[in-house]
């Protein structure tokens, strides 16, 4: 919903002098209904952005100059994802291992750091129900923006809520997986990470409650924790984990107590 600029920023308690967002349509400055997180974010912390509607959904603009515009096409995303499962044994896939998918088995699963929904998204795909949580105001809105334009079914099952994973966490969810990504002493990757991860360091910076988040969700009554982490990696905390090891990713996973019964790891 498109509203006139001045008077939102009036009923947000902001100046338009402190903004430092552009939300452009139409070749026109808006302020979109929903965006009162977002300015605040970037009036506080002095980041300048530029996010501008296409084909229905709003999409932030790179910090250079050439390269594609930053969005989620969730329902080409899921489709993709559906077709390729189609063709290749769902069962073979690291990740599906990982969070405890076998035989018809679909867990619940909660993704902590929902970023661009990237995995959420292959989770929905594999046929589980989803929650997912972003608490930074510039990925929430990005999220919600492209979830208004999406349609596909398999949305049905996913639901999004911005905030901080701690404190949604204190409401003990009924889900048999927790799936947790942080931003987190990846001091080992040696080259520029793709435009999207580059970006959102910049804005996001690292996790710092990594190990705070791990440890309250570790000590919930959930089935699983998974923690995916860029394959040298350190662990969030010193443990032995069950790991599952791909080329580039791996996934230490952390066993409750209503796990079943333990599989070996045999596709490193």
């Amino acid at each position: 919903m498109r509203v006139n600029a001045d008077s939102h920023i009036e009923k947000l308690g902001l100046i338009s002098a402190s903004m430092t967002v552009k939300f452009l349509r139409e070749g026109k400055s808006v302020i979109p209904e929903d965006s009162g997180n977002i300015i605040k974010f970037c009036s506080q912390s002095g980041v300048d952005l530029t996010l501008e509607w296409f084909d229905g959904q709003y999409l932030l603009h790179s910090d250079l100059a050439g390269e594609r515009p930053i969005g989620i096409e969730i329902d080409q995303e899921l489709e993709r994802h559906i077709m390729y499962f189609k063709k290749s044994s769902l069962h073979r896939e690291l990740l599906a291992r990982a969070i405890g998918i076998k035989g018809g088995v679909r867990p619940k699963v909660m993704d902590l750091t929902a970023g661009l929904l990237g995995d959420s998204l292959l989770f929905l795909s594999m046929g589980c129900e989803v929650i997912a949580i972003e608490r930074h105001p510039v990925i929430a809105f990005l999220i919600r923006s492209a979830l208004v334009k999406a349609k596909h079914p398999y949305l049905q099952k996913f639901i999004f809520n911005e905030g901080e994973a701690s404190e949604i966490l204190k409401s003990r969810p009924e889900v048999d997986v927790l799936f947790f990504d942080p931003m987190f002493e990846d001091a080992n990757q040696k080259s520029l990470p793709r435009k999207e991860m580059r970006i959102f360091r910049g804005l996001v910076g690292e996790d710092l409650d990594s190990r705070e988040v791990f440890n309250f969700a570790h000590s919930l009554e959930v089935r699983r924790l998974v923690v995916k982490r860029p394959r040298l990696s350190v662990t969030v905390i010193p443990g032995n984990p069950l790991q599952y090891i791909g080329k580039a990713t791996r996934y230490d996973v952390y066993l409750g107590q209503k796990h079943g019964p333990i599989e070996s790891n045999l596709l490193k």
